[in-house]
């Protein structure tokens, strides 16, 4: 895993970004609740960067 952030439009989701040669791609994964355990949403597509992977994902604001 190259690094996680939690997504700018969907609060209670945060993406793990993973580098397959030289592509990047991430899984969405619904955050942990009291009720529920963590769950892998879906994979994006391969992206040529990180910049391009959070240009269609962004970073919530810290």
């Amino acid at each position: 895993m190259i690094e996680k952030y939690p997504l700018a439009n969907e609060p209670d989701k945060t993406m793990f970004v993973f580098a397959s040669g030289s592509k990047v791609y991430g899984h969405i994964i619904k955050n942990r609740t009291d009720k529920a355990p963590a769950k892998f949403i879906f994979e994006t597509q391969r992206y040529e960067s990180t910049h391009a992977l959070k240009a269609d994902y962004p970073e919530a604001d810290k």
